[in-house]
């Protein structure tokens, strides 16, 4: 009996103790919620919008025709994270900061519960800058420029100029219509139902880009992939225009529905050092183009070792 007993009250005590862990750990859940607060401004119209971010950030930014500037900020309060919102002559200011930063702790684990969500009118311009992000951007009409060292961004519905470069990008744009320029080291960029109404580049080192047309383009336009899949689909639209294809002789390869014009072989600089004897190298290169129709607008499709194709 003092043995059952015993043993009783051993459970009875774990259970107590266990009772105890999770009314520590739900009160902690609770206090976390505590402490996420959010905050929100408006101001009248500006020609530009200003916004630094770092870490995991979202940012969720749209268009209206209010005629006003709309910013809420929801964030989970810690004493290194701060954030700050000024109001200027014809623009508005958001940044945020890191105190004590540490260069030990990975970039990305600072604002892991920060979301900007931002609605302009039609016509901002917006210019983004900072260290990481992660943006979508939707039913926006007007001028998107970002400099960051990495980020993920999707445009839908969007009507402007996107101009972007990062050391990592990984892009996506559906419906949407205007002028192009992105670029990045690494990263994909993918793009359905576009419509090229302005000059437009977009490059990447490492990754693919693949880009689906919802019109024939207006404009010149450049896709270049340097070591995988730089790849434009016109999707039955009318095939028009000036056409060439760029890829390393032997290593590149070059896909197009139609015969080429004109074939040649120049030499290029040497897109990858391998040491330092690589340095001032020449490499081989095969160009390859095609006129369908008028000469313009000129489609450069290009690659190094990767595949450069048409889909008509």
């Amino acid at each position: 009996m003092k043995t059952l007993n015993r043993t009783l009250m051993i459970k009875l005590l774990l259970l107590l103790l266990f009772t105890l862990v999770i009314q520590s750990y739900t009160g902690s859940g609770r206090l976390s919620s505590q402490k996420l607060k959010e905050v929100s401004w408006k101001f009248l119209q500006k020609d530009t919008l200003l916004l630094e971010t770092f870490g995991s950030t979202k940012i969720f930014i749209s268009g209206s025709g209010s005629g006003q500037i709309e910013i809420k900020l929801q964030c989970l309060a810690k004493p290194d994270e701060m954030y700050e919102v000024k109001e200027k002559p014809g623009a508005v200011y958001l940044k945020e900061n890191i105190l004590n930063y540490d260069s030990h702790r990975p970039t990305q684990t600072y604002f892991e519960e920060w979301t900007w969500t931002i609605t302009v009118p039609h016509g901002t311009y917006l210019k983004c800058n900072g260290g990481s992000g992660e943006f979508v951007v939707k039913d926006f009409n007007g001028f998107f420029k970002a400099d960051y060292g990495s980020g993920r961004f999707i445009f839908d519905n969007v009507e402007g100029d996107i101009d972007m470069s990062l050391a990592l990008l990984y892009a996506k744009i559906h419906n949407s219509k205007g002028s192009f320029n992105l670029s990045s080291a690494m990263g994909s960029i993918r793009a359905t139902g576009l419509a090229i109404t302005g000059e437009s580049i977009f490059s990447t080192g490492m990754g693919n880009i693949k880009i689906s047309l919802a019109h024939t383009p207006a404009a010149d336009m450049y896709v270049g992939a340097n070591f995988n899949k730089a790849r434009v689909n016109f999707n039955g639209h009318p095939v028009t225009g000036y056409f060439e294809f760029i890829a390393m002789a032997d290593k590149g390869r070059i896909i197009s529905p139609f015969k080429f014009d004109y074939t040649e072989t120049f030499l290029d600089d040497i897109k990858s050092y391998q040491n330092s004897s690589d340095f001032g190298r020449k490499s081989e290169y095969n160009r390859k183009s095609f006129i369908r129709g008028d000469s313009k607008p000129k489609f450069v499709i290009k690659t190094v070792t990767g595949t450069a194709q048409l889909i008509k």
